[in-house]
């Protein structure tokens, strides 16, 4: 992308209008205690905080409800519904969204596996949805989670309100540029530091794809962005889903999304047996962060994540020649369970 490009695009990301939710800058720290437990050929490690954004519990999907709820209230949106898994990030964050700014939250969830011993208990999050004044409708499958969302979806425009079906995990053009925004955050952060990988958890997509353009626009072009997916066999799903909000989060910022210097890359070798069931391989991981540096991850994204960094570490793929960024989004109340 060249520099005429590059500036035109970045003056476009700046007329979208944006909530103020999230407090930033999140941390940017080194781990230099997680890389002595790794061996003396570990790279330098780094770790972007944001389970540090604050507000709803924190987390990454704040970014991108910024840009989205700017535009939802200029549209005179009274009411939003959306959709997920039971311990969804996505889902809690809405709801304390539409809590302060004073709109319905209509949250349908399906019920994923559960920990031994969590039977009798529902989701942290679910908690605090409700606690956040949201409407929580529990499915058995994703398909009875659609179908109870459509029909919700259509109770509330019959009786006269003006809502909005924010898709799965938040994942828009509109909300893609959330992340856009971060790596320019990111890129003032550095300070001399060049860093060449770049760890996550990749899901629904906008993630990642805000995380491409953003590294073109703010030159971190040379950063290999590497998404871990957190279920099994969706390496090529969750690529199809980036490429598609490339396109379109493009030409939101009229810039052509073929001249990128990389492609999508998503691994699921780390998901284990399916979304969120938990690994030994993240259970490892999580018990060493938490040990060496203080760091609480999640069990259903960012665990596996970093299970997926530091065995890249431990095979010798990353060695000491490298500086690795693990961005943390957030996550932690997936961790607990409350009674019923």
């Amino acid at each position: 992308m060249n520099k005429e490009n590059r500036q035109a695009a970045i003056k476009n990301l700046e007329k979208f209008p944006r909530l103020a939710l999230g407090f930033y800058p999140t941390p940017l720290e080194e781990m230099p205690r997680l890389r002595e437990a790794l061996g003396r050929n570990c790279p330098r490690l780094f770790i972007k905080r944001d389970d540090f954004t604050g507000f709803g519990g924190g987390g990454n999907k704040i970014r991108k409800q910024e840009f989205l709820f700017a535009q939802l209230l200029a549209e005179g949106i009274e009411a939003v519904i959306t959709t997920g898994g039971e311990r969804s990030n996505h889902a809690r964050t809405t709801a304390a969204v539409c809590a302060k700014l004073g709109l319905k939250c209509v949250l349908v969830l399906d019920r994923k596996p559960r920990p031994n011993g969590t039977e009798n208990l529902k989701p942290a999050a679910n908690f605090i949805e409700e606690l956040l004044g949201a409407e929580v409708h529990l499915a058995d499958s994703i398909e009875e989670r659609r179908k109870k969302a459509a029909e919700l979806f259509e109770n509330l425009r019959a009786s006269g309100s003006k809502v909005y079906q924010i898709p799965l995990g938040g994942a828009s053009a509109l909300s893609t540029l959330g992340f856009v925004s971060a790596m320019k955050e990111l890129a003032g952060q550095m300070q001399g530091r060049q860093f060449d990988h770049l760890f996550f958890s990749s899901s629904t997509a906008g993630t990642q794809a805000g995380m491409m353009i953003g590294a073109e626009l703010f030159g971190l072009e040379k950063l290999r962005i590497v998404g871990v997916a957190p279920e099994p066999a969706a390496g090529a799903e969750i690529t199809a889903e980036i490429e598609r909000l490339l396109k379109e989060t493009g030409e939101l910022l009229k810039i052509e999304i073929d001249h990128l210097s990389s492609n999508p890359e998503v691994v699921d070798e780390y998901a284990g047996s399916g979304y969120c069931v938990e690994t030994e391989k993240a259970r490892r991981a999580s018990d060493l962060l938490a040990r060496t540096e203080g760091i609480i991850l999640d069990p259903v994204y960012t665990a596996k994540a970093m299970a997926g960094l530091i065995e890249q570490i431990e095979k010798g793929r990353l060695n000491r020649k490298n500086n690795v960024l693990f961005w943390h989004t957030g996550g932690q109340l997936t961790q607990f369970y409350v009674p019923m």
